[in-house]
């Protein structure tokens, strides 16, 4: 599958996430223009009302390809609850809608489960199946993901005694 990436908007990097699940995992090929693409992905992050701003990023939609329109909200807070804007969107182009929450500190999208929803819905619209690794790689791919997130474990472990400690010698 041959993506484009249409922004209509500073996305803070978050499209850059949203092309690595869909690229790296999904095996997806990024072009550079709308006529060797097999669909527009367009990314519209919400900087004022979510009807206004994507109003104006579809009347802005370049060609006559199939388009997954991916809204951006920005927040620090995964769990926020935010506007279906799928319910707002009429434009016969449009083959999905998704809303995804990102936030620049958290280096774009942001890791909860909406916006693996999100990608799960992206992926099963153009029928797209991630790659899972097997065999030796598989498992070495599964040890080293999991050591990571053992040390992030033990980061953010660290972090909070060290901030009792602070508390407690105050």
């Amino acid at each position: 599958m041959k993506l484009f990436l249409h922004l209509s908007g500073n996305t803070m990097g978050a499209h850059e996430d949203l092309k690595g699940h869909l690229v790296i995992r999904g095996g997806c090929t990024e072009v550079k223009s709308v006529e060797e693409c097999d669909v527009v992905i367009a990314v519209c992050p919400i900087v004022s009302r979510a009807g206004t701003d994507i109003e104006a990023a579809l009347q802005h939609l370049p060609g006559y390809k199939p388009v997954v329109l991916v809204v951006l909200h920005h927040t620090f807070n995964p769990d926020e609850i935010v506007p279906d804007s799928s319910k707002i969107v009429n434009n016969n182009k449009i083959i999905l809608t998704v809303d995804c929450l990102f936030h620049e500190s958290r280096g774009g999208l942001l890791e909860c489960p909406r916006n693996e929803a999100a990608v799960k819905d992206i992926c099963r619209t153009l029928n797209i199946h991630p790659e899972t690794p097997s065999g030796f790689v598989g498992v070495c791919m599964c040890l080293f993901i999991w050591i990571f997130h053992c040390i992030g474990e033990v980061k953010r472990c660290e972090s909070i005694v060290t901030e009792i400690i602070t508390k407690t010698k105050s």
